[in-house]
């Protein structure tokens, strides 16, 4: 089915308060969570949505991607558990799709993957994977600021398993090989835009958020060169829109264009084209977990985290 146009899907999320109603409003309703982890979104966007979709005789995709190799030692309670597997492959009027052991920038280009989806979306994008951009910090400025705040670390091998080890407090942390690795929201952003006539970025720590804004945002002076956006930095850099944003309440979204321009050449840096794009909306929530949206077991354990921050949501119509 044709997808609507960005007007009207920037109209739809102005006259209501949750995105996710897209997918009741939308002819072919279908949805791709990258970094899906434990599929507890997965799961909770089922039980919200399905049975109305059912009553509007509509059947939902949904597709979820995520790096953990099933099976590996690291990870833990983010690997996706058997029974709920069971169950989401198992609904009826649910196309459901899992790739495990899959880094997000290649599993979209799997055959059984969409063109395009109604929303495409990200919970607790990883950090500092998406917390620090290469295109505006050098890979050895990230490297140091890594080695100083998380410790010494290198990759090895446990039981046979790759893993990265991390020196940190007096204690060697094992993660996943790749969780050092670092994109920047640029990649991140370009992919989800691809897919999706909206965009969600949810329970985004400060780290990750105020990085992601830098990109989304007009003014060239939140983006500065070989700088790590430590939290003393960013009301210098921010200026008005930090003050604004840090007063918001708790999940009370404000359309980020009343607020500042909005960047019109993000770079498409997936495309060796040099093309660029821009968002035509964006909305900014603070908090982890809003009264009926989905929410995912990451956003939920915000609430007994006290010593973290609010963390952030966005919510971003692509233009054409």
């Amino acid at each position: 089915m044709p997808s609507p146009s960005c007007e009207t899907t920037e109209q739809f999320l102005r006259g209501h308060h949750n995105p996710y109603d897209l997918l009741l409003d939308a002819e072919s309703p279908s949805l791709l969570d990258l970094g899906a982890g434990d599929l507890s979104f997965a799961e909770e966007v089922t039980t919200h949505y399905l049975p109305r979709l059912r009553q509007q005789q509509k059947t939902l995709t949904l597709h979820c991607v995520d790096r953990l190799q099933p099976g590996s030692r690291f990870g833990g309670p983010l690997h996706a558990p058997p029974q709920r597997l069971k169950m989401l492959r198992s609904q009826e009027e649910l196309r459901f799709k899992f790739w495990g052991g899959q880094d997000m920038f290649e599993a979209v280009n799997l055959n059984t993957a969409l063109p395009h989806y109604t929303l495409v979306t990200c919970h607790a994008p990883a950090n500092p994977t998406f917390a620090y951009e290469p295109a505006r910090v050098s890979r050895a400025a990230i490297e140091r600021h890594l080695r100083s705040a998380r410790g010494e670390y290198r990759v090895v091998r446990e039981d046979g398993e790759k893993a990265l080890e991390v020196l940190h407090g007096g204690r060697a942390l094992l993660f996943p090989p790749w969780k050092f690795e670092i994109r920047g929201p640029l990649p991140l952003l370009d992919l989800m835009r691809r897919r999706a006539s909206v965009v969600v970025l949810s329970a985004m720590d400060q780290d990750v958020f105020w990085e992601v804004l830098s990109q989304v945002v007009a003014d060239p002076l939140a983006r500065p060169r070989d700088t790590i956006l430590t939290p003393a930095l960013l009301p210098g850099l921010f200026g008005d829109v930090y003050a604004k944003l840090t007063a918001l309440p708790i999940g009370s979204p404000v359309s980020l264009a009343d607020l500042t321009r909005l960047r019109d050449d993000i770079p498409a840096v997936l495309d060796a084209a040099g093309a660029s794009y821009r968002f035509r909306y964006v909305e900014v929530w603070r908090g982890a977990v809003f009264g009926g949206l989905p929410a995912g077991q990451t956003a939920r354990r915000f609430g007994s985290m006290k010593d973290e921050a609010p963390p952030w949501m966005l919510v971003m119509v692509p233009d054409a």
